[in-house]
C-alpha cells in the first residue's frame, strides 16, 4: 500500500519512489520512513509536529498543540480492549462486517489504531493516518496486520491521489481542527465517485444538566489545556472518580431494571457504564486536554454534508452523531448520478 503515497510539497502529487529509508518524488523532495512509517508531513510542518518548541505560524502552533496532546494521551493509553469491537460497530452502522472485505479504507486521525485494527480484520486494506507521534501507537496496535499502513500525515494535506479510498472515516478527529470543512473536503478529495464517508462529531445537547455540565468543563478548559499532559493525567483520575461516583455506577444499577433503562441511559457519561474505570479516565484526560472542542447539532451536521454535495446523506445519534453520505460521481456529462 506504499504505492498509494503521493509526494505532498508538488502541486500535482506525483507518485514517490522507495530508495532505502527515504520515499523520493520526480522533482527530489524525500521523505523517511521510520519504525515503519511513512512521515508525509512538509517540511515547514515536520519539524515541529512533535516537538515541544512553539511555532511562529499560528495554525502551525495548533497543529503542534493537538498532535502533542493526543500523543500523549494515546501513548499511555494504548490499550486494545475488547470493548472496541463494538465500539467500532456502532460508529460504522448500519455498515457491519460484511461491508469492509475488499475495501480501501481511510482512518483519518487514527489515534491508537483500534478502528483501522477492526477493518482490517473484517479484511478491508486500512491506510491509518495520524499526524503526530499517535501514529507510532497505532503502528504498534496493527503491525502484525499486513493490510494496515500506518502514516504521519496532515488531514488537510493528505499524501494521497483524488479518489483513491473506498469509504473514508474520521472518528472524534475533526471537532478538534482549527478548520473542520478544510479538512473534511480534503477527506472527499481522496474519496473515489460513489465512496461513502463517515464522521464522528461531538453534540451540543439541549437544556439541562448535560449543558451546564458542559459549561463548567468548558470554563475549566481554559485553565486545563494550558496545564502539563502530566499534571492534567493526574487530576484526569479524580475527575473521572466523581463522574463514576455520581453519574456511572447509578447508570448502571438503574439499567438492570428493564422498565428504568431510559433513565439510566439519559445520566451524564452513561455510556462509560459499558466501560471499564480506565476508559473514563481516557476520556476526561481527552476532554480537558485538547487545544480546541466543537459540538454540534444534528442539523448543522446534516446540513453540512448535504452543503458538501453528498448524497444519502444520514445523521445518526450514537454520544453525539455520525454523520454520513455517499460522494456523488460525475459522468463526462456533468450529469451527477448517487453511485458508480
Amino acid at each position: 500500500m506504499q504505492a498509494l503515497l503521493r509526494c505532498v510539497e508538488c502541486p500535482d502529487r506525483p507518485p514517490l519512489a522507495a530508495d532505502g529509508d527515504q520515499l523520493r518524488c520526480p522533482v527530489g523532495h524525500e521523505f523517511l520512513v521510520v519504525g515503519g512509517v511513512p512521515r508525509m508531513l512538509r517540511r515547514a510542518l515536520r519539524d515541529r509536529i512533535g516537538g515541544s518548541v512553539r511555532a511562529g505560524d499560528a495554525t502551525i502552533e495548533m497543529k503542534r498543540r493537538t498532535a502533542a496532546s493526543f500523543g500523549y494521551e494515546w501513548r499511555h493509553f494504548a490499550e486494545l480492549r475488547p470493548e472496541w469491537e463494538q465500539n467500532f460497530l456502532a460508529y460504522m452502522a448500519p455498515r457491519g462486517h460484511a461491508f469492509f472485505p475488499g475495501k480501501l479504507v481511510l482512518d483519518a486521525g487514527a489515534g491508537t489504531g483500534r478502528h483501522a485494527y477492526y477493518a482490517a480484520r473484517d479484511d478491508a486494506d486500512v491506510v491509518a493516518v495520524d499526524i503526530g507521534p499517535a501514529v507510532d501507537v497505532a503502528r504498534l496496535n496493527t503491525v502484525d496486520l499486513p493490510n494496515v499502513l500506518a502514516v504521519q500525515a496532515d488531514l488537510y494535506d493528505l499524501p494521497f491521489a483524488e479518489g483513491t479510498f473506498d469509504f473514508v472515516y474520521s472518528i472524534g478527529v475533526l471537532h478538534h481542527l482549527p478548520d473542520p470543512p478544510a479538512a473534511f473536503r480534503e477527506l472527499l478529495r481522496v474519496l473515489r465517485p460513489g465512496g461513502e464517508v463517515a464522521v464522528y462529531l461531538y453534540g451540543r445537547p439541549g437544556p439541562g444538566i448535560r449543558r451546564a455540565l458542559l459549561s463548567i468543563v468548558g470554563a475549566a478548559r481554559q485553565v486545563t489545556t494550558r496545564l502539563p499532559h502530566r499534571v492534567l493525567h493526574w487530576l484526569a483520575y479524580p475527575i473521572a472518580g466523581a463522574g463514576w461516583l455520581f453519574f456511572v455506577l447509578p447508570a448502571r444499577a438503574l439499567s438492570l431494571v428493564p422498565a428504568l433503562r431510559h433513565v439510566a441511559a439519559s445520566f451524564p457519561l452513561a455510556a462509560y457504564a459499558a466501560y471499564p474505570f480506565a476508559v473514563c479516565v481516557n476520556d476526561q484526560f481527552d476532554r480537558f486536554s485538547a487545544p480546541i472542542e466543537r459540538r454540534y447539532t444534528d442539523t448543522e451536521v446534516r446540513d453540512w454534508l448535504v452543503s458538501e454535495g453528498l448524497s444519502e446523506v444520514e445523521v445518526r445519534p450514537n454520544w453525539g452523531w455520525v454523520g454520513s453520505g455517499r460522494k456523488v460521481a460525475v459522468l463526462a456529462s456533468d450529469a451527477p448520478v448517487a453511485d458508480i
